[in-house]
């Protein structure tokens, strides 16, 4: 019992340790942020993001999307299996689904650069890269959707790290007093 204990001293004290240490831009922050529920009752979470992917400073987002509506779980399971040849009982076996947002400099578009499906137990279950070397797994921009995924994890992410949102303009500063 002892000994259990001390194991279970020492796991918490390389946790505290290892969350007192500061992030530096273009490392992985863990989220774990609820962006609520979307028009078809789909769950969605930021679960990290980096600060900056490059000398730009627009972040990244890595956000989760869980299968709570029965119908929409159905039809990805359908499409894993009939796109990408996944076995029925693996494709059943659909739990989430993870993307990565690629955000562009002014905040105003991303792109997807990967999306993978897990199981409940956080096994992969298939997962499709976007890496631009063909036009099928080229990664495209489109407008970020302030009510939707892509900008309720970006507005999480310049809250919690102070990130001035560059397509407004910067407060003034107020004029010096005259004596």
């Amino acid at each position: 019992m002892k000994k259990l204990v001390s194991f279970a001293v020492v796991i918490f004290m390389i946790s505290v340790f290892c969350t007192a240490i500061p992030v530096k831009a273009g490392e992985l922050v863990d989220g774990n942020i609820s962006l609520g529920q979307d028009h078809v009752k789909m769950t969605w979470y930021l679960v990290g993001y980096e600060k900056s992917t490059s000398a730009t400073g627009a972040p990244s987002a890595t956000v989760r999307k869980y299968y709570t509506n029965v119908g929409i779980k159905n039809e990805t399971v359908e499409l894993l299996m009939s796109k990408f040849g996944i076995d029925a009982k693996l494709a059943a076996d659909l739990y989430f689904t993870e993307y990565l947002y690629n955000y562009s400099e002014n905040h105003k578009m991303f792109s997807v650069l990967y999306l993978r499906h897990y199981n409940d137990v956080g096994n992969l279950i298939h997962g499709t890269e976007f890496n631009g070397f063909t036009e099928e797994t080229k990664p495209t921009f489109v407008n970020v959707d302030s009510k939707g995924p892509s900008g309720l994890a970006l507005n999480a992410i310049r809250k919690k790290e102070n990130i001035p949102d560059p397509s407004k303009p910067a407060p003034k500063k107020p004029a010096p007093k005259k004596k």
